[in-house]
């Protein structure tokens, strides 16, 4: 029997509980919080002890709610390392480690204050061991599955998605194959690797991607780092030699052990314009070098060079072929709007993907000797320049170098040695540098280049002068404030030489059967490892 005390002290706290819960905040719909994601770009580098790197760049857009400005980015599997994270102005990110279970993840965080209706641009740059497997399948290849984290919850669809593998060097085309089902959208070099890329556009957030290579396992070495352990016995032997010369000096001051791991000398397979990167030209400058590369190829011409520089995308004949875009390119010409404008934050992504992308080619490299070599070679374009006979060879010279000369910080010193004075020049009709630049005006340039005997001649000053205005007109007429722009994104203190440690090789397992994950035999990435905003 319950006593009466009891039964009141009951119904009390029932009374309050009631009251506490129709008096509590309830969560309104105009508090939720939607986001669509305009791009998410993926690359993974394959590395030789069967760990990949992974490079997520994205960009999402806060529609409604009270958004917390956090964003969670899926990893493959456990042992992930982040390296870092930051925003479109290179400022670094927190980040914290979510997983649980068998989810693995990260909460990327913004800087506050959040504002909605507005882009929001962020590149989180992890290290997943493990991730090459044995392909059963293809006897004697190896291979991964990479399904990328996607915003299950986003509204809309993903305006574009890119998935890009970058393979280890020496794979061939003709060596690799997609065990998923997808076929790749395209198959290119980026230097010395292949690369098998897709890309979707208005992908549904909710229904997963999965991307996947199968090549041949001798490109790989999934066994024990010999290099790892040599490095491991150095410092052994370092610290044993300091403690015995310290035990002779006796009070002798302590010197703390240094190691030194020779480098891989200079990275010999960089592209003239991430030659430019590395060898420390303004950010204006390099897209300045991309941009000329397009006008070379034909895929864009310039309708305005003032104030700031406009442009028209150009369609190729079906006929006539077309030269390949370079990845930083195609970044570029997706910041030509249909007024021929550039978005300043679009090509504030293309620079910042294009050094990332540099930064990680050069890992395990000597950057002093890589800054060097194309120096070097910088300096050999220059040399067939000077010493050609005629101004004519000097323009056929420039014809073949020109986008390794742009790459030099004394372009304009240099040219207007090169062409001086004293001699006149008459520009050749093949001379594409030269009458496709953007240094021409705008009524120039809609006419082809002239027949031969056509052209007028110019005194080398002149023709000099022009070249060097055209190049600078183009550098501080691409965005609206160069200065502003530069500081935006000059890069910050490098990250630190990973010590990068090889995994045993393990077993054909995929650990995401309840998300239906289809794993064949290589390695998988759990499709459930998604993300998105709040």
């Amino acid at each position: 029997m319950v006593k009466p005390s009891l039964r009141i002290g009951s119904l009390l706290l029932l009374l309050i509980l009631g009251i506490t819960l129709s008096t509590a905040p309830v969560p309104s719909a105009e508090a939720q919080v939607t986001y669509t994601v305009n791009q998410e770009w993926v690359q993974v580098w394959v590395n030789k002890d069967g760990s990949v790197d992974i490079r997520y760049n994205i960009t999402f857009t806060y529609l409604s709610g009270t958004p917390s400005g956090i964003y969670r980015v899926g990893m493959p599997k456990r042992g992930f390392r982040i390296e870092y994270a930051r925003d479109l102005s290179g400022s670094s990110l927190t980040v914290d480690d979510v997983s649980s279970g068998t989810y693995y993840g990260v909460d990327v965080h913004l800087k506050t204050p959040i504002v909605l209706n507005k882009l929001y641009t962020f590149t989180v740059y992890a290290v997943v061991p493990d991730m090459v497997q044995e392909d059963k399948m293809n006897p004697g290849n190896v291979g991964m599955l990479f399904p990328p984290t996607l915003p299950e919850y986003a509204t809309g669809s993903i305006q574009s998605l890119r998935v890009a593998i970058i393979l280890p060097e020496g794979v061939t085309s003709t060596e690799v194959r997609y065990p998923t089902g997808t076929p790749f959208d395209s198959v290119y070099m980026d230097g010395n690797n292949l690369v098998v890329y897709w890309q979707r556009e208005n992908w549904p957030p909710a229904q997963t991607f999965t991307a996947g290579v199968s090549f041949p396992g001798k490109y790989v070495s999934l066994g024990p780092n010999i290099l790892l352990y040599a490095t491991a016995g150095f410092l052994i032997i370092s610290l044993v030699a300091v403690g015995v010369v310290v035990a002779r000096r006796g009070r002798a001051a302590y010197e703390r052990p240094r190691m030194f791991v020779e480098a891989l000398g200079a990275y010999r397979g960089l592209t003239a314009v991430e030659a430019g990167v590395v060898l420390d030209l303004k950010p204006t400058r390099v897209l300045t070098m991309i941009l000329y590369g397009l006008l070379l190829k034909r895929r864009v011409m310039a309708t305005a060079t003032e104030p700031l520089i406009k442009l028209q995308r150009l369609e190729r004949d079906g006929e006539e072929p077309s030269p390949p875009l370079r990845y930083y390119e195609i970044d570029y010409l997706d910041a030509v709007q249909p007024d021929g404008s550039l978005d300043e934050m679009l090509l504030a992504r293309t620079y910042l993907g294009l050094r990332d992308n540099v930064d990680q080619k050069l890992r395990s490299y000597s950057r002093e000797d890589t800054v060097n070599y194309y120096r070097s070679v910088v300096g050999r374009a220059w040399e067939q320049v000077t010493q050609a006979g005629t101004p004519e060879l000097k323009g056929d010279a420039v014809e073949q170098n020109i986008e390794w000369l742009l790459a030099d910080t004394d372009f304009d010193e240099r040219f207007k040695t090169a062409f001086p004075p004293d001699i006149i020049i008459i520009p050749q009709p093949g001379w594409g540098w030269y009458w496709r630049g953007p240094h021409m005006p705008p009524e120039q340039q809609r006419i082809p280049a002239p027949a031969p005997g056509e052209a007028k001649p110019i005194p080398g000053q002149d023709f000099a002068n022009s070249i060097v205005l055209g190049l600078e007109k183009s550098a501080n007429n691409m965005v609206k404030d160069v200065q502003d722009f530069t500081n935006r994104l000059v890069p910050k203190q490098g990250e630190a030489e990973r010590a990068r440690s090889v995994r045993g090789r393990s077993s054909c397992v995929c650990a995401c059967a309840n998300c239906a994950c289809a794993c064949a035999c290589v390695g998988c990435a759990c499709a459930c490892a998604g993300g998105g905003a709040r």
